[in-house]
């Protein structure tokens, strides 16, 4: 039976597309517009929108199992396709921010949460994914280290970096033992980490200076919209590393339970994405 793979082109999808081709799995990778998808040889490729019901049947036609991205709208027509399609097993990668303490003041856990109680009242057998601040988020200041300072707002704040291969990790085991049905998964990296550690790991590994200067909650607020990213992810992160200044980032061992092997820390993400740094 097939795999279908929402989010294809993120990080996280890209990870889960590559580890179950190489465990022998037939994979269907979806994205808004196939033709943007850049996967192994004899991976299907499929357009699907989750908004677009039109395009939800012939997309799980055949599919025994999925990995979600989470998208709260159209996530009604995607349960009633999947179900009709005899999905058994869908792993949705929500967000750890559900679990935060003040998570119903939380616009990121809202969004995850609505998608997560949608699928368990469903027939579907479902497993939520719930990983900390995604390591890859490191990505948006490569602009920023390319000139040598970078700016954020309450730079002690502590997370639980994970690298999006570690998440990637436990999605293919769930899928390929089809465990944890019902089960909500908290995943970390080893180690909760300040921003302004990252910042220092990034600066020790490429081996160059890197200063690094605060903003207020406002100015980073202003420059995420700049960069497109959608507000209430924006009000969503400013709300996690502010609450994350005083109460670090829990760490779980969850990676290591499901896959066997230890999480990866931020300086392996690093030096996996040390090209993404380069000075051009």
């Amino acid at each position: 039976m097939t795999v279908l793979v929402t989010g294809a082109t993120g990080h996280v999808g890209r990870a889960v597309v590559a580890k179950l081709v190489a465990a022998g799995r037939k994979v269907r990778a979806s994205s808004r517009d196939a033709a943007t998808l850049d996967v192994p040889d004899g991976v299907e490729k499929v357009s699907l929108d989750l908004e677009n019901a039109a395009t939800l049947e012939g997309a799980l036609d055949g599919v025994d199992s999925v990995f979600l991205y989470t998208r709260p709208q159209g996530i009604e027509g995607f349960v009633k396709a999947a179900e009709a399609a005899g999905v058994r097993h869908v792993v949705q990668l929500s967000s750890g921010s559900v679990r935060e303490p003040n998570a119903d003041q939380s616009p990121i856990a809202a969004l995850h949460r609505g998608v997560e109680e949608a699928l368990a009242a469903s027939k579907l057998g479902h497993t939520a994914l719930q990983p900390g601040a995604f390591a890859a988020n490191a990505l948006a200041w490569a602009p920023g280290i390319r000139e040598g300072v970078v700016r954020v707002a309450f730079p002690d704040a502590q997370v639980g970096a994970i690298h999006e291969a570690d998440m990637a990790a436990v999605a293919v085991r769930v899928l390929l033992d089809g465990s944890h049905i019902g089960d909500s998964l908290a995943l970390t990296g080893p180690t909760a980490i300040s921003l302004r550690e990252q910042v220092e790991t990034i600066a020790d590994v490429l081996g160059r200076p890197i200063r690094l200067e605060e903003q207020t909650p406002a100015e980073a607020t202003e420059e995420m919209s700049a960069r497109g990213w959608p507000s209430v992810v924006a009000e969503g992160l400013i709300h996690y590393w502010r609450q994350a200044v005083t109460e670090p980032a829990p760490v779980t061992d969850v990676v290591r339970d499901v896959t066997g092997a230890a999480p990866r820390t931020f300086r392996q993400w690093v030096e996996d994405h040390r090209e993404a740094f380069a000075v051009r």
